[in-house]
């Protein structure tokens, strides 16, 4: 009797928040769990970042042949930025920044949520399956190590700015943002036509102060021939990646689904798709002269984040998590939907988040990988958005 009595009391003096905080303890010791045995013997791509930083402290070249499919591809200046990171040694680092992309993940999914401009469901909800739908693209990010979940937070704080009104913190970040890899001049036309040219005069401003740092490592002449090498290694190395089995580019789609006759018609193909797409996203800018519609942005920045996958050379799989707002957008608003376009766009995300070899089998999952099906699931999803412009819904 007295044992059940003190366990009655234990359990009612327990505090309501314990089993969110045993939940909180067994996530962390399973991410830590899955660095130790897994993810820590890859991180490749950080790998080339932080050996980045090294050479450039040294005033080494930066882009060398014989590092093959792991050479440095990015810009001088972002090495400029990875020399933090060399502040300490390599497998420290490498933890660093994988509980920085773990914590950037995090941010992402809450901003998202946060900058909806009417909250029709639960954030628990939408989060939640936000992250199961892209959780093979968020995976597959975090093993080796890529910088976009830094590129995306960096594209929603400007968001946040451009929604602010605060052209000099959006400009700085833009211009920021560019040193890495240059997605974010797929926002350029759409500053134009917003007439932000306070930020886009920002943006090239701390571009420009980025881009001569590295002069105080190489100096002058130096960093000319850097500059050459760079240019060079992006010629050499772009063209042999785009028929990669991992590029899920348009372009890539177009080749793969081209008989071999007809290859030099995928380069009209994506002209005639980035026409149709430009028009429809040109008419959803400007299809609110009422000025009803609160916070318009949010969509529009949406339908950009996802064109830089489909529209890149080399959009690799996991860049389709850039696709994080869009979901967040349309998982909120699922019930806005026809019952018919309700349940294709659980078939979509369905597909997009269950496309696993554990899945499909191998035969089927090399068959949706080898000819870019991710392409068709994203076309589909800027359907929808453009749907939701048309609806007024956001």
């Amino acid at each position: 009797m007295k044992f059940k009595f003190l366990e009655r009391n234990i359990i009612l003096k327990m505090p309501k928040k314990a089993p969110r905080i045993f939940i909180v303890l067994f996530i962390v010791l399973v991410l830590l769990m899955a660095y130790v045995i897994h993810i820590r013997k890859d991180m490749a791509d950080f790998g080339v970042c932080y050996q980045g930083g090294q050479r450039i402290i040294e005033s080494e070249t930066l882009y060398r042949v014989t590092d093959g499919h792991m050479q440095y591809k990015y810009s001088p200046s972002s090495a400029v930025f990875f020399t933090f990171y060399t502040l300490f040694p390599f497998e420290m680092a490498k933890f660093l920044w994988y509980l920085s992309e773990l914590f950037l993940l995090y941010l992402v999914m809450i901003i998202s949520y946060k900058m909806l401009p009417l909250k029709l469901k639960k954030k628990g909800t939408v989060i939640g399956f936000s992250f199961l739908i892209l959780l093979k693209f968020s995976a597959r990010e975090i093993e080796v190590g890529q910088v976009n979940f830094f590129t995306i937070f960096i594209f929603l704080v400007m968001l946040v700015a451009v929604l602010k009104k605060e052209d000099i913190i959006g400009g700085a970040l833009w211009g920021f943002s560019m040193i890495f890899k240059p997605y974010s001049l797929v926002f350029l036309p759409y500053f134009i036509l917003k007439k932000r040219f306070k930020l886009i005069a920002v943006g090239i401003v701390t571009l420009s102060f980025w881009f001569i740092l590295p002069v105080f490592f190489y100096g002058f002449k130096g960093y000319l021939i850097v500059l050459n090498e760079w240019s060079q290694t992006l010629s050499q190395s772009t063209q042999s990646l785009i028929a990669s089995y991992d590029n899920a580019s348009l372009h890539a789609f177009f080749l793969n689904i081209l008989p071999e006759q007809k290859k030099g018609l995928s380069m009209p193909l994506i002209i005639c798709v980035l026409f149709l797409i430009g028009i429809s996203f040109l008419w959803m800018m400007f299809s609110d002269r009422k000025k009803v519609l609160k916070k318009p942005e949010v969509l529009e920045f949406s339908f950009l984040f996802i064109l830089i996958p489909l529209f890149s050379p080399l959009g690799w799989y996991y860049n389709y998590f850039f696709s994080i707002l869009a979901v967040v957008i349309l998982l909120n608003l699922i019930d806005k939907f026809p019952p018919a376009m309700k349940y294709g766009l659980i078939v979509n995300f369905v597909v997009i988040g269950g496309s696993l070899r554990e899945i499909l089998g191998a035969d089927v999952f090399r068959f949706y990988t080898k000819y870019s099906l991710v392409v068709i699931n994203f076309v589909i999803v800027l359907f929808y958005l453009f749907h939701i412009r048309i609806k007024k819904h956001s």
